[in-house]
């Protein structure tokens, strides 16, 4: 290497140095501010009670993605017989399938992330006990026994977390009363409901029925759920589709005909096994895209934005090369008669790790949003590098925070902690630079926290 490539990167690295204060003192400038501002969690999930009090273990399983499809490292049913038996019979099946083994690896695994240590800190901080993860759990269980709603409602108070965007259709067997006793709890939080397609859409494809009543009941089931209290007695704010990562590149569809020929198909091959994950995937697909049309057409009657998960995985139960973000180009575009209607469209988890990719679909289709749950809080420091990259190309008013929280609701507390700080660290490079003063960093941060969410699914004031 030459001598004037090697001044010219010892001048850099010094620049980096001395702008890492100043940087450092913007940031936290801004932090001040920013933790204190209120927080909408745009795409979650209720916490139910069986994690009011929890193991250091089953914790580790609960918030591990690893762990989350644990069932699927099975055949089916076998975990769930496993936790329901005692004595010999739990023995039996742990000997013959490896149970309690898979689950201690995946538990060992998590524990030594970064995000459980990062985290244990964090809630030791919150919870005033030693920084130690079982001491952690247990003045958490303390805390939850005392009263788990009251916890939770503590936690959200904390980080100002102000209206939660439930996701309905992973909720771990929780009914209408579940959902009216977690609306409750996290009061003064506002739990709004968004309807998934699949709590509707797979009852029915279990039943022999025609296609023409297939598809009345399916269309007045979102009609009932976006204009009355067909959610488990709520309203819905928005509908959720959960289907791109097994289908891949996804297209309207409006060919009646062909919809049902592809439900007298998917009746036939009904519990037929498949060659591979691909072509179980495939089973039912113009019916499948068939009544995602439908739904985005309520949905663009009502200006209701339409949740599609984008990334992060969920293996071995998703196929994953089939989640790239480019995949949803023509829902995004929704043409019909050759004209583009765009419908509001929230591919949820910042399509992570394909985040670029996410980025340049929301810079290009105006109707099109980016959400960053679930990539927030999983990669925390990370996310300081990964709102560079979005705020390269994705205008303030339309990024969406949130969690993806899936069952313990330290998850949305640690997104609206950690959310903040590394925003308002990103945030400071621009006001350092001069790109953004602080108050236009700060008019962006509360668009980024509260004020998009709000818009966009017409929240009320």
């Amino acid at each position: 290497m030459s001598g004037a490539i090697v001044a010219a990167a010892q001048k850099r690295s010094l620049a980096q140095t001395e702008n890492t204060p100043q940087i450092d003192r913007v940031a936290n400038e801004l932090h001040e501010a920013i933790r204190g501002y209120q927080l909408d969690d745009t795409h979650c999930h209720a916490a139910g009670e069986q994690y009011a009090e929890t193991t250091p273990r089953e914790f580790l399983l609960a918030t591990s993605l690893a762990a989350l499809p644990q069932a699927s490292y099975f055949p089916a049913g076998i975990l769930q017989r496993w936790r329901a038996a005692t004595g010999d019979e739990k023995a039996k099946l742990d000997r013959q399938f490896g149970i309690e083994k898979k689950l201690d690896e995946m538990a060992f695994n998590a524990r030594a992330t970064i995000f459980i240590k990062y985290l244990t800190k964090e809630l030791a901080g919150f919870l005033k006990c030693a920084p130690k993860f079982e001491t952690v759990i247990a003045a958490r269980n303390e805390r939850a026994r005392a009263g788990y709603g009251r916890y939770m409602s503590d936690l959200f108070r904390d980080v100002r977390l102000t209206n939660a965007m439930i996701d309905t259709g992973c909720c771990e067997g929780i009914g209408a009363k579940g959902f009216a006793v977690y609306a409750e709890a996290i009061s003064p939080c506002t739990m709004r409901a968004i309807a998934r397609i699949e709590t509707i859409q797979n009852p029915l494809f279990r039943e022999d029925i025609s296609f023409e009543d297939l598809e009345s009941r399916f269309t007045g089931a979102v009609r009932k759920a976006l204009d009355a209290d067909g959610n488990y007695g709520y309203k819905s704010w928005g509908m959720k589709w959960h289907q791109m990562e097994r289908l891949g590149v996804v297209k309207p569809h409006y060919d009646s005909a062909a919809a049902k020929n592809s439900w007298d198909e998917f009746k036939r091959l009904r519990g037929a096994p498949a060659s591979d994950r691909e072509e179980e995937a495939d089973r039912g697909r113009r019916l499948k895209e068939y009544l995602l049309t439908i739904a985005l057409e309520e949905c663009l009657k009502r200006d209701m934005p339409m949740q599609i998960h984008s990334g992060d995985g969920e293996a071995p139960g998703v196929i994953l090369r089939r989640q790239h973000p480019y995949n949803l180009e023509e829902v995004a575009r929704f043409d019909r008669d050759g004209v583009m209607r765009m419908p509001k469209l929230i591919p949820v988890h910042a399509g992570y790790p394909l985040v670029g990719e996410a980025v340049w679909l929301s810079h290009l289709y105006t109707n099109c949003y980016f959400e960053i749950s679930l990539m927030n809080p999983t990669i925390h420091q990370g996310m300081e590098r990964r709102f560079g990259e979005i705020l390269e190309a994705v205008p303030m008013s339309k990024i969406l925070f949130g969690s993806d929280s899936w069952s313990v609701p330290e998850y949305n507390w640690l997104a609206g902690r950690w959310g903040k700080r590394y925003l308002s660290r990103a945030l400071a490079v621009h006001v350092k630079e001069g790109s953004l003063t602080r108050d236009e960093a700060l008019e962006g941060a509360r668009m980024m926290l509260y004020q998009n969410n709000r818009r966009i699914y017409n929240l009320p004031a």
